[in-house]
Parts: structure tokens; C-alpha cells; sequence
């Protein structure tokens, strides 16, 4: 029996270079005794969920591949396969209060109540691209942060391999790693060998570097996963964030 496949508009379409469209489906009850399955092992691979991921997804163009997407965009496809898949089961989730109460000393005390929260669809927060702020740092960054910027950040994967491969530099360093993309992030026109080079004379300072990593976790598109939560005990109320992996999106109701 074929599938039905449903279109979803993605948060970051418009940095795709290629034109295309993506459809999704739901998890079959047959595939969805395979996904626990996964989640019950001992140890799981994130290329088996992946391999199995890929099978829920269409594309209307032949040369979009699921490896072409950004991670943001492949986050709110987990989402949207989520609980189109299983409606009436929200994801669970549970944060402990960070308010204050006084004890029968009247004395202040932490409140640490476990707060329980359902998360579904209607509840996700999602920006796009067009939702960034610019950054400045101390140095000139013309329209840094606006979607020009950030399709050129994503795409320098391989500029960063190349770069680290010559220079003899171990690419499963994640803070080495992660300063490549910072200094790709505001290279405007200058090459990454050209950048590396400022910052080994201190013309890029570390506060730059700080400045950019803190804008660059601010303001991803796609769900941000934050939720605002109250304290039934203390009635304290604040924005909490959550992160989920794999198994949290599959294996529990």
C-alpha cells in the first residue's frame, strides 16, 4: 500500500540554492515497533534513526538529498514526523523549579518543584531566517547576521576540512572546529587562510570570537526550544529551555 505524504514548508527554505519541495509521512505501527526497538538497545547508532528517518521524507527534486539539509530544518522535520505520527501523545517534559519558598522558620529556601509539561505542536516556537538580529563586534562586520551571511556560514563545511587538512589540524577538535566557523562566519571577503592569520596577530580578539558564538546561539531559525513554564507550588513563572534527542522523540509515550 503507498504511503501518504504530506508537504511542510521548512524554516530555512530560502537558503537552499536548489529549489524543491519536501513532503513527510507518519510512522507505520509496524515501523513503529522497529523505532523502539532501536531505542532499547544497548547501543544505537544516530545512522540507524537517520537511515530510517530517510524513508519519511520526499523530495520533488531529484538532486536534493536529505544530506543537503541544514540541521535546523532536519530538527523541525523530527518534530513535524513527531506528532503528526502520534497526535494524541504529547512529548513529556519535566523541569525543577528554580524559585524560592520560605520553610515553617520563615526562612527562604529553594522551592525545587518538579513541573510537569506537555509539548506538542501548537506549542513549538519557530523562527525563520528573516527573524535574526545583525551582530557587532569591534571589528567591521557590514550586514553580518542576515541571510546572505548565513548561507555562506552553512556551506563552509568543506572550506574548514580543507583548511584543517592542510594544516594539520585534528577536524575532531570541536572548539578547534568551532573557531574555523567562527572565523568563516565573519570572513566577508577574505579567505580562511587570511582570517586564521588575524587572529594569530590579535587583530580578531577573543571578545570578538565570544561576541560572534553567543549571536550564533541566539538566534538559530528553525524551533526554539524553550517553553514557558509556572510553578504551581510558588507560582514563579520564566522561560525554560529543553533539548531532546533521538529516543526522546520516539521511544516513550
Amino acid at each position: 500500500m503507498a504511503h501518504e505524504f504530506y508537504a511542510i514548508d521548512l524554516p530555512g527554505k530560502m537558503l537552499y540554492k536548489k529549489p524543491f519541495n519536501i513532503s513527510i509521512r507518519r510512522i507505520t505501527p509496524i515501523e513503529q515497533r522497529y523505532i523502539i526497538s532501536l531505542s532499547q538497545k544497548e547501543q544505537v547508532s544516530e545512522k540507524e534513526y537517520v537511515d530510517f528517518l530517510k524513508k519519511l521524507i520526499q523530495f520533488d527534486n531529484p538532486e536534493m538529498t536529505f544530506e543537503d539539509l541544514f540541521y535546523y530544518d532536519f530538527q523541525y522535520i523530527l518534530y513535524r514526523i513527531r506528532f503528526t505520527t502520534y497526535p494524541k501523545y504529547p512529548i513529556k517534559l519535566k523541569f525543577v523549579c528554580r524559585g524560592k519558598i520560605f520553610d515553617e522558620n520563615n526562612k527562604e529556601i529553594p522551592c525545587e518543584t518538579e513541573i510537569k509539561q506537555d509539548l506538542d505542536m501548537g506549542k513549538l516556537i519557530i523562527n525563520t531566517p528573516d527573524d535574526l538580529p545583525n551582530l557587532r563586534t569591534t571589528i567591521d562586520l557590514e550586514n553580518l547576521g542576515t541571510t546572505p551571511i548565513r548561507q555562506k556560514i552553512m556551506g563552509d563545511d568543506s572550506v574548514i576540512s580543507s583548511f584543517a587538512e592542510k594544516n594539520s589540524i585534528d577536524i575532531n577538535d570541536i572548539q578547534m572546529r568551532l573557531l574555523l566557523l567562527d572565523l568563516c562566519l565573519i570572513s566577508n571577503d577574505k579567505s580562511l587562510e587570511e582570517m586564521w592569520k588575524l587572529a594569530e596577530e590579535g587583530i580578531i580578539t577573543t571578545s570578538d570570537i565570544l561576541e560572534i558564538e553567543k549571536w550564533f546561539g541566539e538566534t538559530n531559525w528553525g524551533v526554539k526550544e524553550e517553553m514557558i513554564i509556572k510553578c504551581p507550588k510558588c507560582g514563579k513563572e520564566e522561560s525554560r529551555g529543553y533539548y531532546l534527542t533521538l529516543d526522546d522523540f520516539f521511544s516513550a509515550f
